[in-house]
């Protein structure tokens, strides 16, 4: 198992720098829209580490071909001269009826299938490689049919699935989606992602995924439940930090991380063989 950081701004550089100097993380998940105006040949410099491509906000369920044409250009670009990791976007609502939502929405599973269908192969093909797309933080009782959508779409598109284990954890704590409905999913699944999360501001309170804490113990549970089935060959688990950057917290939660992957490596390795 691989161990990363996520790296969506400029000031957390000398962070991510001493994470990876300390040996703590492995690679960088870069947030690449973030980072589209950089010159390649920068880019490629970077952290000298391997690096993963999170796509945040190339709507391509939504956009229009014109604006995602010109963006896969430029991954596409990036994307030959990095070779990275995986590249992986998010399957969700970002606009409703001509207005941009403030929080991103999710789909409906049903319903939705056939467009997001068409445009994960569109999409796909634009790019020029394999995606893979994070699970939704599910609040409504939608959020059931999230693993049989995501199966679905493997099977028809190609597709895998970034599976987000904090997401899963929060989707369980909102509707009561059972952890085991994943195992299909985890089992396909190379590259993870995972993060702390909080509760809503307002009453009645949600369980929303804010990346500003440490690892709850519920998540370190599922971790622990799942850790063969997550510690694969060259399978990568990334974790996601975008405010309160308290160091010594971080580290204590990659630190977590790797102890709980090494001992899951050795218990293989010293399994019986049969």
């Amino acid at each position: 198992m691989r161990i990363g950081f996520n790296y969506t701004l400029g000031d957390t550089a000398p962070l991510v720098r001493r994470l990876l100097d300390s040996g703590r993380i492995d690679y960088v998940e870069l947030l690449i829209d973030n980072f589209l105006s950089v010159p390649p040949e920068e880019m490629a410099q970077g952290f000298g580490a391997p690096v993963g491509f999170h796509i945040m906000f190339s709507k391509f369920i939504e956009n229009d071909d014109a604006a995602l044409d010109s963006m896969a250009i430029r991954l596409r670009r990036l994307i030959d001269l990095l070779k990275p990791l995986y590249v992986s976007d998010h399957i969700a609502r970002f606009n409703h009826e001509g207005r941009q939502l403030y929080h991103l929405a999710e789909i409906d599973y049903i319903t939705d299938y056939e467009q997001v269908r068409c445009r994960v192969d569109w999409w796909q093909q634009k790019l020029g490689c394999r995606l893979h797309l994070e699970n939704y933080p599910s609040i409504m009782d939608g959020g059931r049919d999230a693993p049989h959508f995501h199966e679905r779409l493997h099977r028809d598109t190609g597709a895998g699935v970034l599976f987000d284990v904090s997401n899963a954890v929060c989707a369980h704590l909102n509707c009561g989606l059972p952890l085991e409905a994943w195992e299909g999913i985890i089992e396909r699944s190379s590259h993870f992602h995972v993060a702390g999360y909080n509760l809503s501001i307002l009453a009645p309170h949600l369980v929303v995924d804010t990346h500003d804490r440490m690892l709850s113990e519920e998540t370190l549970g599922f971790l622990e439940r799942y850790r063969a089935r997550f510690n694969t060959a060259g399978s990568t688990m990334t974790y996601e930090r975008d405010d309160n950057f308290v160091e010594t917290e971080i580290e204590h939660d990659l630190d977590r991380l790797r102890d709980l992957f090494d001992r899951s490596s050795v218990e293989a390795f010293d399994a019986p063989r049969v």
